[in-house]
Order: structure tokens, then sequence, then C-alpha cells
């Protein structure tokens, strides 16, 4: 039977968010084949991990999970995923090997094509194979149009990347299938080669960039700014930000005036965004803005003006001024998370619906009162 492969990031716990997603995608393509063909989830972890919450992948219809385990998987880098993933294909020559657009997604798929010659496509909204070939669908001119291409396999394995946000979480699962008793796990011990000079890399940290320095392109959560929060307020739109690990944006005439550095112009002439939550503060909602935000998932406006355009395509909207808002939600999700975990760290903890429940339930306070 011919083999689709998701491979998977996570955490020591639980899969990235992105992961159902990109499953629900796959599992489509597979059912889609002439002949039978299977999805297989695929987790790089070492010997001695704990494997992470897997009850995701039965619900999808996912039934096989390999574990490549490695001493060097004990976290991520290019050298261990790019060795591993390419002893797999060589061993079991799966039709497709298929990732999230993630920063790391993005930096080993590249480099594992190269090495093993294979086709690859990065950056697809959607994909199909059939006719010896893949055929996918991209964004082309920071999002303005579209394009629909064909890459020839030749009876090679595809790789490709699927960028997070285009197709949504699943909205239904397969019922009866909540454990992981219908889920065939197989451990593989890839061969990795040494690479040279591989000695001198020593890991000594990970630190998360502040929020005006995370890329809007990889976001999946941004709170953006415009002409009503005033400069001032992209200081607490910074803070609300680095409390979600989300980036910061903002309008064009935020930009203009100074306001924010011109890379963080969503819109038009900035940048085409597919965040999971979007968070708009003091936002108008004028086309030219709208037009790069308006395939975000989940879509919360702050505004005090009830005619605002921006309430037109907003998920919750809060009548309201961010510059207020903004504290008063930051203060309950921190004593949220005081509460759940007993630590001061916020970042992956509260899902993006969460998030949408605090703040909806912060606006129903402040009407009571």
């Amino acid at each position: 039977m011919s083999e689709i492969c998701a491979v998977l990031e996570h955490t020591d716990t639980t899969l990235h968010e992105q992961s159902g997603e990109l499953l629900s995608e796959l599992v489509d393509i597979a059912q889609r084949q002439p002949k039978p063909t299977t999805v297989c989830a695929i987790l790089l972890i070492s010997q001695q991990a704990r494997l992470p919450d897997v009850t995701l992948l039965p619900q999808l219809g996912v039934h096989h999970l390999y574990l490549l385990e490695h001493p060097q998987s004990i976290r991520y880098s290019t050298e261990s995923y790019v060795g591993a993933l390419g002893w797999f294909i060589q061993q079991r020559a799966p039709m497709l090997v298929a990732t999230s657009a993630t920063p790391n997604g993005r930096d080993w798929t590249p480099r594992l094509a190269a090495q093993l010659r294979l086709p690859f496509v990065p950056n697809c909204l959607s994909l199909a194979l059939h006719d010896d070939g893949i055929f996918a669908s991209r964004s082309i001119y920071e999002g303005r149009a579209y394009v629909q291409t064909r890459t020839a396999l030749h009876g090679r394995t595809a790789l490709a990347t699927l960028v997070p946000g285009v197709r949504g979480a699943p909205a239904t699962m397969q019922e009866n299938l909540s454990s992981t008793s219908s889920l065939e796990i197989t451990r593989l011990v890839p061969k990795i080669r040494h690479a040279r000079g591989q000695e001198h890399v020593r890991h000594i940290a990970v630190e998360a960039p502040s929020p005006e320095e995370i890329e809007l392109d990889a976001a999946e959560r941004i709170v953006a700014g415009g002409r009503g929060v005033g400069q001032e307020g992209f200081s607490t739109i910074a803070s609300f930000a680095r409390l979600l690990d989300a980036a910061v944006g903002a309008t064009r005439v935020a930009t203009d005036l100074g306001w924010v550095e011109h890379a963080r112009q969503v819109g038009t002439t900035g940048k085409i965004v597919h965040p999971r939550l979007y968070i708009a503060c003091g936002i108008s909602g004028a086309a030219q803005h709208t037009s790069g935000m308006s395939e975000a998932q989940t879509v919360i406006a702050i505004n005090p003006d009830r005619s605002a355009p921006i309430f037109a395509l907003a998920d919750l909207g809060l009548l309201g001024d961010a510059n207020q808002v903004l504290p008063l939600a930051a203060k309950m999700l921190w004593s949220s998370e005081a509460n759940m975990q007993g630590q001061r760290t916020f970042r992956g903890l509260l899902s993006m619906h969460q998030i949408y429940l605090q703040i909806y339930c912060l606006t129903i306070g402040k009407r009571r009162r």
C-alpha cells in the first residue's frame, strides 16, 4: 500500500497546533488516490523522550505513527531532521512527505530535497497527486495573485510544505477513536551520518524574539494597531503581543507617521498575512488594510466607533479603546495562567479559543459594570 507521510512538530507533551490542519489535508489527498493509500505521521524524538499526546491522530483517520528515535533528536536541528528523514525516505519510499511551512519546516525540507534530488514544492495552499505529478496552489506577489503548478515526479518521493492557517483546524473528527488503541506505532532508529564540523555546534539556549522581530509572514498570531491607538498605544500593543507570542502589525497610516517601521505594515502595499488569530486595535477597516488580513482564521476587532467597517470582518467585536481593553485582557490572561500553571510563563498555554473567550468574558464584565 502506498504511503503519504506528515512530519509533525511537537513539544515534550503535545503536537504542534498546526498538526490537525496538515493531517486533514493529507487525508483528503489519500482519499482521492485511485489505489489504496494510507496517511502516516512521523515524529522525531530521542530514545529517552516521552511520547507526546497523539490522540489526535486516530481521530483524524491516521492509524500509523513512525517514531524516528535518535540521540540527536533531543531538540530540533537541521542535521538531525535531514539525516533521519533522508534515511526514512530511502527505506520506505513514500509517495509524499509533507510538513507545515513553519520556520523549522522551511529549514529542513529544501536541504533534504537537494540532498536526495527530490521534487520539492514549498509554501503550498493546497495539494493534489495524480498523473505522476504533484499539483500545487501557491500564492505569488505577496499574496496578490495565485498560481497552479505541476511538478513531475518520475516515480520519486515528493516533498512539500503547506502554509499554516489556510485550511483551518478540522471541524469534525471521527467518533469512537479518542484513544491510541487503534494507532499502530513503529519505532525506528535511523542511521544518521555524522556531519563534518558538527561537533563544533553546541546548543546554548532558545530565546524567543521580541514582537517587533517576529516575521509577519510566519506569525500565527498578530496584534495590529492603527491610527486609533496613537503612537504610545503601540507600546501597549507590543506588551500584549509579547504575552501571546504574537507579532506586531500596523496599518499604512501608522507606518507613514513613523510610529512603526514599514516592515510591520499589513495591507495591499504591505504584507499579506494568514494568521490563526488577528487582533485589530484602533483600525477602522479600510480596504487597503483588510485586503492583507481578510484570510485570518479568527479576527478580533477593538474599536470605539461602532460603525467601523472592521467589525464586518470580525468574529468578535469589542466596542472600546484598545489602550484600555488590552491591559485588562492581559491582566486576566496573566491571572488565569498563574492559577493554572503556578509559574510566570504564558507561552504555549492558552489556545486561540481560550484567548477569544477570555476577552469575550472581559467585555461582558465591562457591560455589566
